[in-house]
């Protein structure tokens, strides 16, 4: 296939329909003044399962899997504010209800605004590698985000991760081996299947693995499991 053919394939992807109404005032969260831990159930309105997607990018996954998963909520944390607006337009266009989108810095969200044992999954695809020495420090898989995961995740919730950088992905591993708090789980395909979503997860499920599939990069997916 040719790179032309390739690039009208992406634009082709099938979306989920628009609807006739919009959700912008409850997509969009506004972090409280000072920080506060938020309170999950008023957030949403309901009691029901609530999934964090750290770096949403373009808002591919947290849009399919909000859709497919009407009984739970999804929040989502961007820091790059142009996607952070693409992704809350493309949400509330499809008038969903139980996803929430805000513009933070992904470690500081977890220490200053989530409530421990608050979350039942964690979604982080594809985070920025920093492949400079100098900058690893800025890498969100480190040992003192581990930490706050550890705290903000119920036993049992499960911690998808997804990169296509090897060296990265060996680190990856390596952080959460040593972390005593997580366990590796055998990432089968069957644990990234979005119920009902064939048509639409085929060629991926965030923009990044659509792309790099496409180029033919590995992709290294891990799955973690809160003890």
């Amino acid at each position: 296939m040719s790179p032309g053919q390739l690039e009208m394939d992406t634009t082709m992807l099938p979306d989920l329909p628009i609807s006739d109404r919009r959700t912008d005032h409850l997509v969009r969260l506004v972090l409280p003044e000072p920080a506060r831990p938020l309170d999950l159930a008023v957030l949403f309105g309901n009691n029901h399962d609530v999934e964090l997607e750290i770096g949403i990018g373009k808002g591919r996954f947290v849009l399919l899997a909000a859709a497919a998963k009407p009984g739970t909520n999804f929040l989502g944390v961007e820091y790059a504010r142009p996607y952070l607006e693409k992704s809350i337009a493309r949400v509330a266009k499809r008038a969903l209800e139980n996803v929430r989108l805000v513009h933070a810095e992904a470690a500081e969200f977890l220490q200053e605004y989530l409530p421990p044992e608050s979350l039942s999954a964690c979604h982080i695809y594809f985070p920025d590698p920093w492949p400079k020495k100098r900058h690893h420090k800025r890498r969100i898989i480190r040992p003192e985000v581990l930490d706050e995961l550890r705290r903000v995740l119920r036993p049992g919730a499960l911690v998808r991760v997804v990169t296509d950088h090897g060296e990265y992905a060996v680190v990856i591993r390596d952080t959460f081996t040593s972390h005593p708090a997580f366990d590796a789980t055998d990432p089968r395909h069957d644990t990234w299947t979005l119920p009902g979503m064939g048509d639409y997860t085929t060629a991926g499920v965030t923009n990044f693995e659509i792309k790099y599939r496409r180029e033919g990069r590995p992709i290294h997916r891990t799955l973690w499991r809160r003890l």
